[in-house]
């Protein structure tokens, strides 16, 4: 796992409340394991010091000219990535870090694309409501009935492949449908798709982006375009 070269990219925006800590704590797990990882932070326009703090913590920074929304910002933030492999965690705080290594030990063990779920790990008090579960038990639901698969968490941030792939597979998604894109496009070119547990925890601070109806629904339309393209 040390031969591994890897990029931890980091979506945020408007996050100055969890982002140091977010930051401070994978370079601190890179180290600690004698990890060749670093970590990138995508800004997407913040209004706040997002990428001030993130910088201070020892995170690369990258910043769109405007705010372009969740999909599009990783889009971006990919043409940065120097590494051949690449781990996503949300910007928020809910992921832990100290999952990381386990998500790189399944990629190197033959996974293509490797999905921290938060549905067979830990879900601390506090960390997702009940509607917000139920409507991604949903989402998940209709994705394997739609795909044929059996993935327990297609809404994951926390997520391990090779950056070429990620490049290839992130193409039109602006918002927070980009995760289920990328799975639909890994599953329909034949990867080998593997979920390891992780623990999601309680928000740092700040206010989501997502707004339930209105991306549910782009994520339903991305898992029917996905389909029949």
């Amino acid at each position: 796992m040390k031969d591994t070269a890897f990029t931890v990219l980091i979506p945020t925006h408007n996050e100055e409340g969890a982002i140091a800590a977010v930051v401070a704590q994978p370079c601190r797990v890179i180290a600690q394991n004698q990890l060749e990882g670093s970590v990138l932070v995508v800004d997407d326009a913040s209004g706040d010091d997002t990428g001030r703090k993130a910088l201070e913590v020892g995170a690369r920074i990258v910043t769109t000219d405007k705010c372009r929304g969740k999909g599009a910002a990783m889009k971006y933030a990919l043409d940065f990535v120097e590494t051949d492999v690449v781990l996503f965690m949300d910007g928020d705080g809910q992921d832990d870090p100290n999952d990381l290594p386990g998500l790189l030990r399944s990629f190197q063990a033959g996974g293509d694309f490797i999905i921290g779920s938060r549905f067979i790990g830990e879900l601390e008090e506090g960390s997702i409501s009940w509607v917000n579960r139920l409507g991604n038990r949903g989402l998940t639901g209709l994705f394997n009935l739609i795909f044929a698969t059996r993935v327990s968490d297609t809404q994951a941030g926390m997520r391990c492949m090779k950056t070429e792939n990620a490049r290839r597979f992130l193409s039109n998604a602006r918002e927070y449908e980009v995760e289920t894109q990328m799975l639909a496009k890994a599953v329909r070119r034949g990867l080998v798709i593997r979920e390891v547990p992780v623990t999601r925890k309680r928000r740092e601070g700040g206010r989501t982006d997502f707004r339930r109806i209105r991306n549910g629904l782009r994520i339903v339309a991305t898992m029917f375009q996905e389909r029949i393209s």
